[in-house]
């Protein structure tokens, strides 16, 4: 059985374990030690009594620094062959290691170890803005050219097949990236949202949470309907996902076929107090126009489920509802 050790100085090693467990759930059997918190801490008992217990298992050591001295004392432990001892861990690659295979090589856990050391780097929006500002410079002349309006169009007999379509109100963040795009194994993300698509700086944001390898849109709710329902679209797996149930429920009333359809996150940041809202969970809260939108939706999709991270319960929000009336 696969078994996760977090030994690090002070408190790093339980908060990193919160921080990951948060993002892509309880996904593994993660043990932490924080080290050197009081005087009277015998580190090398615990460890001791650690390997003891799991002599038979396969384990993944995670440390905070390769000279420190809680690493130093585990190096003649990772000299056993059932112990892996990753140090100058991060976020990046506990996570890839919590959704790993039992069986995972330690040639993938080098991957993991690749791929994570990309997310260290200076974030500078500067670049951007810069170019983004020479961009919209346009001659007088072009100013000034009267826009054509966008012509009107019908998807009521949409063939379009969507893989998933989930409710999120960070859109793509910790929980879509090392989760949700694996689980659905989706080849491509379609945000659709009006704001975010008009928004430059949160544009590339939500680009850098992309993972690797997967494409990303991020467009307004029309324009991400009518992308969706290019016959090219249906020949990729695509994650959709919206800020609003009301969002959520156009793009499935426009799209013929959607696979999977979640409701995870949605009404946290819209300002609105939350005693004008019907709260089903802590991430879902719902406004009376939502809740219209939500009851439409389930009529229209009866599978419509709620499900933060794929290993959490799912449960359909038929049900839930149904015990409201």
């Amino acid at each position: 059985m696969k078994q996760i050790l977090i030994a690090t100085h002070g408190k790093m090693a339980s908060g990193i374990r919160y921080t990951a467990e948060l993002i892509v759930g309880k996904m593994a059997e993660i043990t932490t030690i924080d080290a050197y918190v009081t005087p009277e801490d015998n580190v090398e008992k615990k460890f001791e009594e650690y390997f003891a217990q799991h002599e038979n298992d396969r384990i993944f050591v995670f440390t905070d620094l390769m000279g420190g001295s809680v690493n130093q004392k585990l190096l003649g432990y990772s000299q056993k062959e059932n112990v892996t001892l990753i140090t100058g861990t991060n976020l990046p690659v506990l996570m890839q290691v919590m959704m790993a295979d039992d069986d995972v090589t330690e040639e993938e856990i080098q991957e993991f170890i690749d791929d994570a050391r990309e997310e260290l780097q200076v974030v500078d929006l500067g670049g951007e803005k810069k170019s983004s500002a020479k961009e919209n410079v346009a001659p007088a002349a072009e100013k000034s050219a009267p826009k054509k309006e966008p012509v009107p169009q019908s998807y009521d007999n949409s063939t379009a097949k969507i893989t998933a379509l989930r409710v999120d109100d960070r859109l793509i963040h910790g929980q879509v990236a090392m989760t949700w795009t694996k689980q659905l194994a989706v080849q491509g993300i379609v945000v659709a949202n009006d704001e975010a698509a008009n928004d430059n700086t949160q544009k590339m944001a939500l680009k850098m949470a992309v993972p690797g390898g997967i494409k990303s849109l991020i467009k307004p709710v029309d324009e991400a309907i009518r992308i969706l329902n290019n016959p090219k679209a249906s020949k990729m797996r695509i994650l959709v996902l919206t800020r609003t149930v009301k969002d959520a429920l156009k793009v499935r009333q426009s799209v013929g076929e959607i696979g999977f359809l979640n409701v995870g996150n949605t009404g946290r940041f819209d300002g609105i107090d939350v005693s004008e809202k019907l709260v089903l969970t802590p991430t879902i809260m719902l406004t009376k126009a939502e809740q219209q939108a939500l009851k439409s939706l389930v009529a229209l999709d009866p599978k419509t489920c709620m499900q933060q991270v794929p290993n959490d319960e799912q449960k359909l929000v038929k049900d839930v509802l149904d015990k409201l009336n």
